[in-house]
This record gives structure tokens, C-alpha cells and sequence, in this order.
């Protein structure tokens, strides 16, 4: 759908949902729909033990977190960045992690968690279980990319948010290139199977098609490859074995002689062949 479209479609999923107010700030209630039960899992996954906790007051209308020192805070590894807040309660604390320094525009990169009691989940997991976001890898890596992975794929199969309908929303597949038609703008994540790899001396390539002016082509910085193989090692493959091979790509969709993904984070690229086994020993559809 066209990106105009997406925006419109994730607003009437978050309008469908039962909503509640904390701050002033409408927030989706949690409805207990897609329950985590690893949730203690994935916040160690994800959020370093021990890590500087900024106490937050809400959620504007960008989507930004108000922290208590008076920044602002973005939540990462999501797109849209600004998915509603899915899970709140008066009685919980809202906290922001910083995952990096502020951005030219002073938005600070964060996990955002929230605390009730003995327990703690994380913002990122919720929103991509209830279908208000895509996973975008940036900082997730290891166990937490797989569990965030995880999460939005148990969105995918309810159907639910986003992907209430899948010929709309993805997975894209890569032998139809015009099924990316009026998507350049999005983040979309893509399946299929890579036809033929080729590299410069500072570009690698991961052709999808025989015709490299309409098919998908996904390329990825010849510097970065080892840092992709470190990563894909850890199932077993290397970005040189992938010819042939069925992948899933996510990233910004652009219109570069044809659909276009640039890479630039490991986890934005998985095999998905044969349903290999993952990290922990378990493959995550």
C-alpha cells in the first residue's frame, strides 16, 4: 500500500483497540491480545543490566517520550518510531533506557520499559506484538533481535494491527517486484529467494532478479560484510553462501532503477531456508 495508505491503516488499527488515558495522553489499553510470556526474557535481552533509568511522564503527539530531565525520548528499533504505547496503568512507572546519544534534533534513542510491582515490560515487544510496528533493527542484536523478530511474526500470524491483511502489508515477495509499486518511502520487509550476489570494492549485492532495472535489489557496504557474517554465522551461513538461498529483508524501501533496500544493520537480513535453527536452538518463523 501506498505509504500515505500504511499511516492511515495504522491509525484505524490502533482506533479499533480499546483506548485509556495516563498523563493526559491517550494510550492503547493492553487487552492482554498477544500475550509475551518471556516477557523478564526479553528485557534482559535487550535493556543493559544495570543502565541509567530516566523516570518518564508521558507520550506526545509525535510519539516522543518526555522524560523527567527534560528530554525527549525516541523508542528504538521500531518503525514507526512513534507506535502507541500499548500497555499502561496508572499505578505503573514508565522509564526510558538510553540506547545512544541525542540526535541532531535532541531526540535520545531509548528502550522504553514500564514497571508495576515485580514486573517490567519492554514498549518495543508490546508494540510489535499488538501489529502497531515493524521490527527495525538498529540497536536489537543476539537473543533480543530474535525475540523482537519473534514478536512481530506472532503479530504477523494473529493478523492483527499492520498485517490484518497480508496481501497489504507484507512480507513482500521478492519475485514480484510490482507488488512494490507506491511502497518507496515504507519499511517493508521482503521474502524470497536471492538469484546471484555480486560486490565492488565498496558495495555487495544481493540480486533478486535476473533484470536489475524492475527486480529487487539489495545492497549492503563491502566493509560491512564481516560484521553481516558474524551474525549469519551464528546459523551457520556466510553472505558469500547465499546465492540460491530464500532470505527475508526489512529496511526503507527505495525506487532505484526498480525496488531498492540498502542494509545497514546484520539483523536486517536472515535465512530463512529449511527453517535452519536460530541462535537459541529454535527458528522463529
Amino acid at each position: 500500500m501506498p505509504k500515505a495508505t500504511r499511516t492511515f491503516k495504522l491509525r484505524d488499527a490502533v482506533a479499533k483497540s480499546a483506548r485509556q488515558t495516563l498523563f493526559g495522553i491517550t494510550f492503547l489499553a493492553a487487552g492482554g491480545l498477544y500475550a509475551l510470556p518471556a516477557m523478564a526474557d526479553v528485557v534482559a535481552a535487550c535493556v543493559p543490566q544495570g543502565a541509567h533509568e530516566v523516570d518518564l511522564t508521558g507520550q506526545d503527539e509525535d510519539g516522543l517520550f518526555q522524560g523527567a530531565d527534560g528530554r525527549r525520548y525516541m523508542a528504538v528499533d521500531l518503525s514507526p518510531f512513534d507506535a502507541p504505547a500499548t500497555h499502561t496503568g496508572l499505578e505503573r512507572r514508565w522509564i526510558a533506557v538510553a540506547a545512544g546519544p541525542a540526535n541532531r534534533w535532541g531526540m535520545v534513542p531509548a528502550w522504553i520499559l514500564t514497571s508495576e510491582g515485580e514486573e517490567t515490560r519492554l514498549h518495543q515487544a508490546e508494540a510489535l506484538l499488538q501489529g502497531v510496528a515493524v521490527f527495525s533493527p538498529g540497536e536489537a542484536a543476539g537473543a533480543c533481535a530474535d525475540l523482537l523478530r519473534s514478536a512481530e511474526g506472532t503479530a504477523r500470524q494473529k493478523r492483527a494491527g499492520l498485517w490484518s491483511d497480508p496481501s497489504e502489508a507484507g512480507p513482500f515477495a521478492t519475485y514480484a517486484p510490482k507488488s512494490f509499486q507506491g511502497e518507496a518511502g515504507a519499511y517493508v520487509v521482503a521474502r524470497g529467494r536471492i538469484v546471484s550476489l555480486g560486490k565492488t570494492s565498496a558495495t555487495r549485492y544481493l540480486n533478486f532478479g535476473r533484470h536489475w532495472k524492475t527486480d529487487l535489489t539489495v545492497t549492503l557496504k563491502s566493509s560491512d560484510e564481516d560484521k553481516f557474517n558474524d551474525v549469519l554465522g551464528a546459523t551457520g551461513w556466510m553472505i558469500e553462501d547465499l546465492a540460491g538461498r530464500t532470505v527475508e529483508v526489512r529496511g526503507l524501501l527505495e525506487e532505484r532503477d526498480g525496488p531498492y533496500i540498502a542494509l545497514r544493520h546484520p539483523e536486517q537480513l536472515i535465512v530463512i531456508e529449511g527453517k535452519r535453527a536460530g541462535r537459541g536452538g529454535q527458528y522463529s518463523n
